[in-house]
């Protein structure tokens, strides 16, 4: 069964290459980093300062993911059954000698594939951009280091380790939708649209921490924490980042597959 996900993964990522949407979302995320990096010449009037390259790549990150990476993972992950439904090519592939479990999985295998594309972009552009015009360094407070560069880096790594797991979980929730219909329209619109109605309700609910999606700003919330100079609070921070998203993942998984698996596309 893992070869033959692995194949199919295979073959959809050797789809993901050659498809338009790939590389025009590359594309998107750059200018708008690059036109953000115009944009700041208003925010950083020193820009030799020590940390001003920490700080460029947080809110260059926080921005564009939120306003645009996790768009693109939506109406790419709201494509990947919906288009094949739509263009009949999903009967042929169904008829072939694979589990419709083993299929739905490598739809979930290149959706985070393409996710961690859209995020690697992001992070890389921000960081080359932040190298080439800004300052890194250690952070000093009254001569005393609080963070080496590689202490600063490390955590941040871990940061983008926690981002993760909302971003997958709306990968799968994208892929959820994906199921409900042929209509591509449909399917993008609904999981855009849900997403913007639950961020729009979430406060005046009081349901941010049980959302999945609320958990990718709070890993930028942690990453802040540090270029502010004051240690990270980990736990329990670490537990509802993985743990809330997790349960989500799970949830839509086992509800996607079951959708998936008792209909017919004929």
């Amino acid at each position: 069964m893992i070869k033959r996900i692995l194949k199919l993964s295979h073959n959809e990522f050797y789809k993901l290459v050659r498809q338009k949407i790939t590389y025009f979302s590359i594309f998107c995320v750059v200018v708008m980093i690059v036109l953000g990096r115009i944009g700041t010449n208003y925010l950083f009037i020193e820009r030799s300062e020590i940390g001003s390259g920490y700080l460029f790549l947080l809110i260059s990150s926080r921005t564009i993911i939120n306003m645009f990476g996790v768009i693109l993972i939506l109406i790419f992950s709201s494509l990947l059954i919906s288009s094949e439904a739509s263009s009949g090519t999903i009967q042929a592939v169904l008829v072939n000698p694979i589990s419709r479990f083993e299929f739905y999985v490598s739809k979930i295998v290149i959706g985070m594939v393409f996710s961690l594309l859209i995020l690697g972009t992001i992070f890389l552009a921000s960081f080359i951009i932040a190298k080439i015009n800004f300052t890194f360094g250690d952070y000093i407070e009254n001569g005393i280091t609080i963070y080496t560069q590689n202490e600063i880096f490390l955590n941040f790594s871990l940061c983008f380790l926690l981002l993760l797991f909302p971003i997958f979980a709306i990968c799968i929730f994208g892929l959820l939708i994906s199921t409900l219909t042929k209509n591509i329209g449909l399917a993008i619109g609904v999981s855009i649209g849900s997403i913007i109605i639950f961020d729009i309700l979430k406060e005046r609910l009081d349901i941010s921490h049980f959302l999945f999606q609320s958990y990718i700003e709070n890993s930028f919330e942690l990453a802040q924490n540090l270029i502010d100079g004051f240690k990270i609070n980990w736990f329990p921070n670490v537990f509802y980042c993985i743990g809330v998203p997790g349960i989500w993942m799970i949830l839509m998984f086992v509800i996607g597959y079951f959708i998936f698996s008792r209909k017919n596309f004929k």
